[in-house]
């Protein structure tokens, strides 16, 4: 929905390298019997484009819908259409998008549709657990907290590493969620100060990144991280791996 003729012949293409099948909205159908209201499993929303006259945006249609949907957009759209983006069958891809991101994305919003209703209800405990957010970006805490809260965690708030390691030790999150690029004291420096102190050793730790560099990603597991996402980050994939970190024993 929302695409032009090129960004939307391309999206289609990419899918028929996996055997998937596409359809653009008011666009003749490419297969008999095939139409804008058929079944079928996801869609593609670009969350730049306006509205048909006086209809809604595309991205405000799908933020009425329950529909799996991977967005397509700007960092600039994720953050002003955050309240389609903050769910468990969605995901958001920058622009330009490379074919193997856009199936993964895709690979991902169909198999959390099918776990949606489960993980809420496993992820929140009766009583709130304490988070340590640290970020010195305003937009990603925001985010952040929003889901965290949604799932029955506090969270304290750090503007930089110093602040995070601080806040940790006085007082005894489940967890701390550490941006890798942070003034001060980055999000290495910190997970290794965090590890070397008695009182927040086994203390879990989840970095948080914009970029997805392998080498970033080795570097934060042997210095002690339980586990590393990035940014733009899922909200169901985001619940899941903190489920996962606050289970492990260790």
């Amino acid at each position: 929905m929302g695409f032009d003729a090129a960004e939307a012949d391309a999206i289609i293409a990419t899918l028929g390298t996996a055997r998937g099948i596409g359809h653009v909205i008011g666009a003749q159908p490419l297969i008999p019997g095939l139409n804008s209201f058929a079944p079928f499993d996801a869609c593609f929303i670009n969350a730049s484009a306006a509205g048909a006259g006086d209809g809604p945006a595309p991205i405000e249609m799908i933020a009425r819908s329950r529909r799996p949907a991977v967005i397509i957009g700007s960092y600039e759209d994720l953050v002003t259409g955050f309240a389609a983006v903050f769910d468990f069958n969605r995901e958001f891809i920058l622009r330009p998008c490379k074919p193997d991101e856009l199936l993964l994305r895709t690979r991902r919003v169909l198999r959390f549709v099918e776990t949606a209703e489960v993980v809420p209800q496993s992820a929140a405990p009766s009583k709130p657990r304490r988070v340590v957010l640290a970020d010195d970006d305003a937009t990603t805490i925001v985010m952040l907290s929003t889901i965290l809260k949604h799932f029955n965690f506090e969270c304290d708030i750090a503007h930089d590493g110093e602040q995070a390691l601080e806040i940790a030790r006085k007082n005894k999150p489940a967890l701390v969620l550490l941006d890798v690029s942070m003034p001060h004291m980055n999000g290495f420096e910190a997970l290794t100060a965090l590890r070397s102190d008695t009182a927040t050793r086994n203390t879990p730790v989840i970095l948080v990144s914009a970029h997805r560099d392998e080498a970033e990603v080795v570097k934060g597991f042997s210095l002690g991280a339980d586990d590393y996402v990035t940014k733009p980050f899922n909200s169901g994939e985001l619940i899941a791996r903190i489920g996962r970190v606050l289970r492990d024993p260790g």
